[in-house]
């Protein structure tokens, strides 16, 4: 049978009255110590000082005077016979009242000390019941500890800090799991239809089985990307290992695998390349400037001019992509970085576009400490502009 462990508050009780009781008995000792020491081991300077408060000379005391137990003795003689009665009773009274007032103290201080150990641990005990509410319906819920700055305090603030990256992650699960099953459905549609279309056509030739399969492929390949692009939307805010990351170079990468297919539509790059290092994933980060050039390739008119600069900053770095094309207001640019936000027709589910490309940009930005802001300048079109914190300076090695 497992015997029940102790409660901490009766421990802190117990300390506190074993605390008490010990140095009570500490000051008793040291007080009889030292009342023994002035009227027993100096009983000739006590007695002198007695004798010259009350005005008697040596001679008196020499003097001599009956016995109490019979025949003579000097005065001096019998006033130490009588100090040592008078100390013999001041110490035996002195031990008894102090350790009775010692066993009262030491029963108030328990009393006291339960209190006072039920107060402070009045903190742990709202930890302790906000972590048994908490669940994934009660994850907003705060202890929000007022009070001073100590380490209470500081306890309840890390487990706030902790429900909040909890919150964060359920509810990040919660928004990819909706938005996949969203998003899947219009993929899922199209492969339904087109193989029972092509199964309930008796007359199906190979031609019409490799456009199904066509079809059917390119369907999946919309799925795999959708749901990349919501894994790199749900893990972005949370940044396990960080390096120091060229951004120019991720660029200029970029701009490569980038050449291509904006070659295939006559577009061309503008390029502006600063040296900028950053702190930051670099996984993540290569999925942002991913998204961003693409986003602006697929969206440029034909035979236009996609302008790429990264720049520094005393605070970090700048990386702005603009394209021509469509006049947006000043209204509906907040809007761009949205999940699933499309305009028009130029972003539809035909083209491919999943609404999730600035999107990813933004989360991307945020997670490093950054930010993401889009403007559409005066001929038309889109220049997004993200920042990004500056790379820790490296100590220099020896």
């Amino acid at each position: 049978m497992r015997r029940r462990a102790i409660s901490l508050r009766l421990r802190l009780t117990l300390s506190y009255g074993g605390v008490f009781f010990a140095l009570g008995f500490l000051l008793i000792a040291v007080s009889y110590i030292l009342v023994h020491q002035v009227l027993v081991h100096n009983p000739g300077e006590f007695l002198s000082h007695v004798a010259a408060r009350l005005g008697l000379s040596s001679a008196f005391l020499e003097s001599r005077m009956p016995a109490p137990s019979g025949g003579q003795e000097t005065v001096g003689a019998f006033m130490r016979t009588v100090q040592d009665q008078v100390v013999s009773l001041l110490l035996h009274g002195l031990t008894g009242v102090a350790f009775s007032a010692l066993a009262v103290a030491a029963v108030v201080s328990v009393g006291l000390g339960w209190l006072i150990a039920g107060r402070m641990l009045r903190p742990l005990q709202e930890i302790a019941l906000v972590a048994r509410r908490a669940s994934a319906s009660t994850l907003h819920e705060r202890i929000a500890m007022q009070g001073p700055s100590d380490e209470l305090r500081e306890l309840a603030d890390t487990f706030d800090a902790m429900l909040a990256r909890l919150e964060a992650a359920f509810e990040a699960q919660r928004e990819f799991v909706a938005n996949a099953s969203h998003e899947l459905r219009t993929p899922l549609a199209i492969m339904r239809t087109e193989v029972e279309v092509t199964l309930a056509d008796p007359q199906v030739t190979s031609a019409d089985l490799r456009r199904m399969a066509s079809t059917v492929r390119s369907a999946i390949a919309r799925s795999e990307d959708i749901i990349d692009k919501l894994l790199v939307l749900a893990e972005s805010g949370q940044l396990v290992d960080t390096e120091t990351v060229a951004l120019d170079t991720l660029v200029a990468e970029e701009v490569r695998r980038q050449t291509p297919a904006a070659e295939a539509r006559g577009l061309s790059f503008a390029l502006d390349l600063q040296a900028a290092p950053v702190s930051g994933d670099r996984a993540l980060l290569e999925r942002l400037v991913d998204n961003l050039m693409g986003n602006a390739v697929r969206y440029a008119p034909p035979d236009s001019v996609v302008a790429i600069a990264v720049g520094r900053r005393p605070d970090g770095a700048t990386l702005r992509v603009a394209n021509a094309g469509e006049v947006i207001g000043p209204d509906e640019l907040p809007h761009l970085f949205e999940r699933f936000y499309r305009r028009g027709t130029s972003r539809s589910r035909k083209d491919g576009g999943a609404g999730l490309g600035l999107a990813i940009v933004a989360a991307v930005a945020q997670a490093h400490g950054g930010a993401a802001s889009a403007a559409s300048p005066a001929g038309g079109g889109l220049a997004v502009t993200v920042t990004l914190p500056a790379a820790a300076p490296t100590a220099p090695r020896d």
